[in-house]
């Protein structure tokens, strides 16, 4: 192992809480696989079979098992890295204490039409991510409208970034499959400030 890195705090995806955690590692991908793989097993826990595992990264492996008693998933996500090493984002997911999310507690508006989409939280930020039948100069145009009328000002230097008084709203998207745009928004609210110290 060279690096860990264990998240602060619990965030939320599609109404399941979530503990995440980062792990860079020396092996290559295909080792690295075979080890979760294999600890996954020795764990006694279900690994469904390669095709029903579902791989929803870029450019990375997921790998998912199940512990059916304790209704608990534990996902690996592997990214191989140019040097040959690997990234493993690990999360662990309590089914048992799932809830439905709240879409009227959305921090920006959607496109008509809008599929798929996955609603993560956490304290520090929110990540809404969708699928649309729309090409990216008309995703641009309609959040570009849409954000402007809750008061949200475009950054000019950066593409799809916006702020509005100490807050701020990434929009991020690329071609999806089936002909759909995968649309991905980042909000951040900033930080809250430093108290000063009272006067003695």
């Amino acid at each position: 192992m060279l690096e860990y890195v264990e998240a602060s705090e619990i965030i939320e995806v599609a109404g399941l809480p979530v503990a995440l955690r980062a792990v860079h590692v020396k092996e290559r991908l295909p080792d690295a696989v075979q080890r979760i793989a294999d600890a996954f097993y020795k764990g006694g826990l279900h690994v469904p079979p390669g095709p029903e595992q579902p791989q929803l990264a870029s450019g990375a492996v997921m790998l998912t098992a199940v512990d059916i008693f304790k209704r608990l998933t534990y996902t690996a996500i592997l990214q191989p890295q140019p040097d040959k090493t690997t990234v493993l984002y690990l999360g662990e997911a309590n089914h048992m204490l799932r809830r439905e999310p709240v879409a009227a507690g959305d921090f920006a508006p959607l496109p008509p039409g809008a599929q798929q989409v996955l609603r993560v939280g956490g304290e520090s930020s929110r990540t809404m991510a969708f699928h649309v039948a729309l090409s990216g100069s008309e995703v641009d145009a309609w959040y570009a409208r849409a954000l402007s009328q809750h008061g949200w000002r475009r950054v000019e230097e950066e593409a799809g970034l916006y702020t509005r008084s100490g807050e701020e709203l990434r929009v991020v998207h690329e071609p999806g499959e089936g002909g759909l745009r995968a649309v991905v928004l980042v909000y951040r609210a900033a930080q809250a400030a430093v108290a000063k110290p009272a006067s003695p």
